[in-house]
């Protein structure tokens, strides 16, 4: 009984999956058409068949009028009686892609020497058909990853050593052709076909990283020639080290292997890495990586990254990244991100699943939470709010994420109020959703008060009552509860008589602190995100998608104010710019900037008796700021930017001069030439006529220089 049950069960699993295993091309339809377009038949086949064809609309003459008449035909032998044997086809679940039939290749060794061990073949790749030679055709054995590409005349050769002088497979591969074989034993040689189906699943799961700028930009014609030659064919090794693209210690065949260990002194190229990955300044992968990806610039993965992706510029993944992305300026990843996107610029996700903490988020669509100043969620939303509380009656807010986690600026000043207090601050918050048009938000918000200068800081918390009124508009209420800590004015009269007592007492006293509620009410404009065009659509590379490739040069002037000082700024910078894949742009700028400070500053009688008085000189401070940077476009026009550099004083002559009853004027030099180090971030608008307009803040590190500039810029396009 036992016997017959598995009997019954082992036909049962064997005709259940071949019943299921039943592919498009053996399903078979009935049809009639006559004297109707391709266009209109291949249609015919999909309804009949439950299925959908992809294929170029250049590979096709879709107007083409056909007769075809078939009853309880496969799919296979349908296309074949249509189109000749002009086309091959892929599956890929309801999809049957439609591809230009593969040439032949053939290999026409000319000369084979062997001393021991070391081996030379030299030959020619040929059309099978016609016998032409081709050029730019990849030959290479795949044990020893020793490869060569064909010349004009279609030759190559190859120098190697192996292990096994009576076993070696010469493949041939190029594209849009099938791949051919020499398999050597001994003196004897035997043509052979290789078979592409046993590397179906990598050549199916290639992204063509190699189209992207930057990997444009880097690689050599030689590189992409094999990389487009060899989309199927990987090896697996313990470790590289190269120089560059295409100088390592796996030759041309950098891009075909995945490596346990890349050390990469400037750059490289591989397959992908499955350890640890160091560059100088960048790395390149054809597919994924994993676990530990470092580059002095940037990163750029064809496929997944898993773990940490560190880049002083830019990390960027075509497909999924789960781990982490670190940054100094932008992060992208074009599929789901399950971890942690940090950049002080701009991070990017298709779907967010973890968390990104920048000057500005955006993703299409997000189950985490996005942490900056401006976050475009597109399943998210905007929200415009005017509001008072007890200490400010006039106040306006951003907010952006979504209602499981959103961030809000705000700013405010008290309006006809004989306290004329100003104030900003940042917070978080979280909606609890009673239903589509009652909710309770809760904040944590951080805000800076004062009235001249902001020495007062609250730490609140919110809850606050929100009611829909319409689609785009909601009024919100409610109780708020703050701790309060704020600084005492200085006694500049008590300093004078005692400035040791008066300096003592106010180290003991600190900054007191108070805690207390108050409330918060306004009303609110919300709107949501549009949502993200597909790639795929016309209207999103024409109304959205930035051009790439492209080399920008320009003029720009900035004029502005040191926020700390209130002193003037006014300069010219000349700039490159470089548009990147994915609407970025990378940045770099030499300009002149004139601090316009030259001023006198009068002091009474310091020393009675001595000095009677005193003044400082102080001059206009001149510099030479050079920077690189990167562009996110959040629209076509829209940007955000960030950028480094250096400032270069050119001088910063500074004089305290001293009048003493009865001699000469003594002049003593306090200043001397200012270096620094520089950072800001930016938001602008780019006009299609070539203007671009921005505002900017600017940072020099280690001095108490902060700038707020407006610049003005235009713009050269150096290819056409």
């Amino acid at each position: 009984m036992k016997a017959k049950l598995f009997i019954i069960l082992v036909l049962g699993s064997l005709f259940g999956s071949a019943a299921m295993a039943q592919t498009i091309l053996e399903k078979k339809i009935s049809i009639n058409v006559q004297q109707k377009s391709v266009y209109y038949t291949l249609a015919q086949m999909e309804k009949a068949g439950d299925f959908v064809f992809s294929y170029h609309s250049d590979l096709i003459p879709k107007d083409s009028l056909v007769n075809l008449n078939q009853t309880e035909t496969s799919i296979k032998e349908v296309l074949e009686q249509l189109f000749k044997n002009r086309f091959t086809y892929l599956e890929d679940k309801r999809f049957l892609v439609i591809r230009a039939a593969l040439k032949p290749l053939r290999i026409i060794t000319t000369d084979i020497t062997s001393d021991e061990k070391n081996y030379s073949v030299s030959g020619l790749v040929v059309d099978g058909a016609s016998g032409e030679r081709l050029m730019n055709a990849s030959v290479y054995e795949k044990q020893e990853l020793v490869s060569s590409i064909t010349d004009e005349h279609g030759y190559f050769k190859l120098k190697f050593k192996t292990g096994n002088p009576n076993a070696l497979t010469i493949t041939a591969s190029k594209l849009n052709y099938q791949d051919a074989a020499v398999n050597f034993l001994q003196s004897v040689s035997i043509d052979s076909r290789m078979q592409r189906n046993a590397y179906r699943y990598a050549e199916s799961n290639s992204t063509g990283v190699e189209r992207d700028p930057l990997a444009q930009f880097f690689l050599s014609a030689r590189q992409k020639i094999q990389s487009l030659n060899i989309p199927d064919f990987f090896a697996n090794r313990s470790f590289q080290v190269s120089l560059a693209p295409g100088l390592s210690t796996r030759g041309l065949m950098s891009s075909q292997v995945v490596n346990k260990f890349s050390l990469n002194l400037t750059g490289g190229y591989t397959a992908g890495v499955n350890g640890a990955e160091i560059a100088g300044l960048f790395n390149i992968n054809r597919f994924n990586s994993g676990y530990l990806q470092l580059a002095g610039v940037f990163n750029l993965v064809g496929g997944t990254v898993k773990g940490l992706q560190l880049a002083g510029i830019n990390n960027r993944a075509l497909d999924t990244v789960k781990g982490l992305q670190v940054s100094a300026f932008a992060n992208k990843a074009e599929g789901t991100v399950k971890g942690l996107q940090l950049a002080a610029l701009n991070n990017e996700a298709r779907k967010l699943q973890g968390i990104q903490i920048g000057l500005v988020n955006v993703a299409d669509t997000s189950e985490g939470a996005s942490i900056g100043l401006v976050n475009i969620i597109r399943n998210g939303f905007y929200k415009v709010g005017l509001s008072a509380n007890q200490t400010l009656n006039t106040n306006v807010s951003l907010s952006t994420g979504t209602h499981q986690f959103y961030t809000i600026i705000h700013a405010g000043v008290n309006v006809n109020s004989g306290i004329r207090m100003k104030g900003m601050g940042i917070g978080v918050g979280h909606d609890f959703m009673f239903n589509d048009r009652v909710y309770l938000s809760a904040v944590l918000d951080y805000q800076i008060y004062g009235e001249q200068n902001f020495h007062q800081n609250w730490k609140l918390g919110k809850l606050l009552l929100t009611a829909q009124l319409s689609k785009n508009i909601s009024l919100f209420a409610g109780p708020t509860f703050r701790k309060y800590t704020y600084g005492i004015p200085y006694d500049f009269a008590a300093a004078a008589a005692d400035p040791a007592a008066y300096n003592e007492n106010v180290m003991a006293r600190g900054k007191p602190s108070k805690y207390a509620f108050g409330w918060e009410a306004g009303i609110a404009f919300n709107s949501v995100f549009k949502p993200k065009v597909p790639v795929r659509s016309s209207a999103f590379v024409s109304k959205f998608q930035r051009p790439s490739e492209n080399w920008n040069i320009g003029l720009a002037a900035v004029s502005g104010l040191d926020i700390k000082s209130t002193n003037g700024v006014v300069g010219a910078e000349a700039f490159l710019e470089r548009e990147l894949r994915g609407n970025l742009a990378a940045t770099f700028s030499v300009g002149y900037l004139q601090h316009l400070i030259n001023s006198r500053t009068t002091f009474p009688e310091l020393t009675p008796g001595m000095i009677s008085m005193s003044y400082s000189d102080r001059n206009d401070y001149k510099s030479i700021p050079i920077k690189i940077g990167m562009k996110t476009y959040l629209s076509r026009r829209m940007f955000f930017a960030g950028e480094l550099g250096a400032v270069i004083g050119l001088n910063n002559e500074n004089y305290i001069t001293y009048l003493v009853a009865g001699q000469p004027a003594m002049r003593i030099r306090t200043g001397k030439t200012l270096n620094a180090y520089t950072g800001g971030a930016s938001i602008g608008y780019s006009f299609d006529n070539g203007l671009e307009t921005s505002l900017k803040y600017e940072k020099y590190f280690g001095h108490d220089i902060q700038l707020m500039t407006i610049r003005a810029a235009y713009r050269f396009k150096l290819n056409k």
